[in-house]
């Protein structure tokens, strides 16, 4: 039953945490992919990624005079500047992190004020690390504008204590050359709530040892504050406590999943005590349902935020992975590689719907339909109908995506966008296939989301 499926995806995380067990945990079940009858007639309605501002009539907070900065988080999001898109083939020879590059170096300016890097990732296998040490964090993500970095809280989320010491974070930051770094934190979410109060005392004594440390030992980076809560009151609390220790730049953890309306409260609660010097980042948050969030946000104090959302979205979200300057969101033409590992095609094959070799010869109809579609060569219904067959005969979300289909073929964004990805990708990063292309995406995605939220902070 539910019940006991629940208690099997914890167990399950306690085991082997990942991304995907703690979204399992955190948040209603539901299986990727399906659809509802709801969402099939809703599906050609789409909602913009920023819908016009609502007035925002309050006194805005004492710092709203900094600027609001954007820190993309590191999820080794680096792509193959080599890739043969036509015959789906890297560069031969090519070597990880060496040979690969990331967002900002196919770009003319980087769409992201920052990057954050948490140790978990920076040391997520030895060479990867060994990289990192003997290059220092500027180096290796070959960017020159500020890096922040943090303890990656997630990735202890089950432990009793952070496995790190304060004086070894400190000289990890220092070392490494990043330009802020954070105190070590314990998360607080509704899943561990039992333990909050230890872990609400735990993360506040790690941030006063911090800054002290950091203050006798000299260390050159900026020190960043972290608090976490499971209220308003809590919040405010740990954020005074910090600004009273020293802090000028203090951080609110634990949110990334709160509804924007209680993170709105908590930002109302935490604003009257930020002076007009004072930094406050919001970790894993960026909100556009309404369009006015980051706005309303900002003149409750947040000077920088962190998410990787809008990327992610280009190939994590069922419907919704490719975003235009207009506030348009699109599908992605699913044409999924045939192979015999593929758990799909294993299905398809199980169910002996088709054989391999059928499969493979849709997969390539697909592609080629939708190329000649795109150089004019091809009408619209030919097209979907080609594109969709696979969908067809496995009885697999075909309504949907035929709508879906229908509205990103008519519309063909991807000739309409100026970005560097979009240019020189054309109809290929509308394509929902491998990382090459998913992650190009991903990129023009946060292109898109950059360029409106400075547009949204700009004054009326």
């Amino acid at each position: 039953d539910r019940r006991q499926r629940q208690m099997c995806i914890r167990d399950s995380f306690l085991r082997m945490p990942t991304p995907q067990r703690f979204l399992d945990i955190v948040s209603p079940f539901r299986q990727p992919g399906r659809v509802s009858i709801a969402q099939v007639r809703s599906a050609a309605a789409q909602t913009s990624l920023f819908a016009t501002p609502k007035g925002l009539d309050s006194k805005p907070a004492r710092n709203y005079e900094r600027p609001m900065r954007y820190f993309i988080p590191d999820w080794e999001d680096l792509v193959d500047p080599g890739y043969d898109f036509a015959a789906d083939a890297p560069t031969k020879g090519r070597v990880k992190y060496r040979d690969e590059v990331y967002a900002h170096e196919i770009f003319k300016e980087p769409n992201y004020d920052g990057l954050l890097f948490s140790k978990s990732t920076v040391e997520d296998g030895p060479q990867k690390t060994r990289l990192v040490r003997d290059m220092g964090i500027h180096r290796f993500a070959r960017f020159n504008k500020p890096i922040m970095g943090d303890c990656g809280a997630f990735s202890y989320i089950t432990s009793e204590n952070p496995p790190y010491q304060t004086r070894e974070i400190l000289d990890y930051y220092e070392d490494l050359g990043f330009n802020y770094g954070v105190s070590i934190d314990h998360l607080i979410i509704p899943a561990f709530y039992s333990v909050k109060e230890y872990r609400y005392n735990l993360t506040r004594k790690n941030a006063r040892e911090f800054i002290e440390l950091h203050r006798a030992g000299g260390y050159s980076f900026v020190p960043v504050g972290v608090a976490q809560g499971w209220s308003p009151e809590t919040y405010k609390r740990a954020v005074i406590e910090l600004l009273d220790w020293g802090y000028q730049y203090v951080a609110l953890g634990g949110l990334a999943r709160t509804k924007t309306e209680e993170i709105s409260k908590i930002l109302e609660a935490v604003e009257p005590v930020l002076s007009q010097d004072i930094d406050l980042h919001l970790f894993g948050v960026a909100r556009d349902r309404e369009g006015s969030e980051m706005r309303h946000f900002r003149r409750l104090g947040v000077t920088s935020f962190d998410s990787a959302s809008y990327l992610r979205r280009a190939w994590m979200s069922a419907n919704t992975n490719y975003f235009t300057e207009d506030g348009g969101r699109y599908a992605a033409l699913r044409i999924s590689p045939v192979y015999p590992s593929s758990p799909r095609v294993k299905s398809i094959l199980a169910d002996e719907i088709a054989t391999f070799e059928q499969l493979k010869k849709l997969e390539q109809q697909a592609l080629r339909a939708v190329r000649e579609y795109d150089k004019g060569r091809l009408d619209l219904e030919t097209t979907l109908e080609v594109l969709l067959e696979i969908d067809k005969i496995e009885e697999y979300n075909y309504e949907l995506h035929k709508i879906l289909y229908r509205k990103v073929l008519e519309d063909q964004p991807w000739k309409k966008c100026p970005c560097e990805i979009c240019r020189n990708l054309g109809v290929e990063v509308i394509i929902f296939r491998g990382n090459d292309r998913n992650r190009r995406r991903g990129f023009h995605n946060t292109y898109v989301f950059y360029k409106r939220f400075r547009e949204l902070l700009e004054p009326n």
